[in-house]
């Protein structure tokens, strides 16, 4: 029962989140995709294992972890995706920042990004372990080097 409680406190804390997120015109989602319509606005869009489709407004920021953006609209501030990339259609504007981490962002045209776009590729995430991997390697070498082979063992005894 105790392991079960850090999951269920979890699960309150999100579940009242979520009706707050909405009654300020927030869209919070989990496992669930957001549409924002084509003349609809929105303050902040927030996904979580999901993606999220602008056609209309986001006044503020739109976020999506493990899932895409795909914007037809304005966003004002800032379009984040972690582990997703982001897509800028025509009609669309990030005010401020773009940032994809560990995924791509494609806008289709010069000009669309207010400030910076910030791409965090894929493979930045294989230059630590490739360095640990090559220092345990050096240090394995250099040990099993310094040891002599074990010489041959002797002839059976004759009876």
């Amino acid at each position: 029962m105790r392991r079960i409680l850090p999951f269920i406190f979890a699960l309150l804390i999100v579940a009242a989140a979520v009706p707050r997120a909405q009654a300020d015109n927030d869209r919070v989602a989990i496992f669930h995709s957001i549409s924002v319509a084509e003349g609809e606005q929105v303050q902040n869009a927030v996904c979580i294992f999901c993606s999220i489709r602008i056609e209309g407004a986001v006044h503020e920021n739109a976020v999506a972890i493990f899932g895409t953006i795909r914007s037809n609209g304005p966003i004002e501030q800032n379009a984040v995706s972690i582990l997703g990339g982001i897509s800028l259609g025509q009609e669309a504007h990030v005010g401020q920042n773009c940032v994809a981490v560990l995924g791509s962002v494609r806008p289709y045209s010069s000009g669309q990004v207010g400030q910076n776009v910030v791409e965090i590729p894929f493979g930045i995430v294989f230059i630590p372990i490739f360095l640990f991997v090559g220092i345990i390697y050096l240090i394995r070498t250099l040990v099993w080097r310094a040891r002599a082979p074990y010489p041959m063992p002797p002839p059976p005894p004759r009876s």
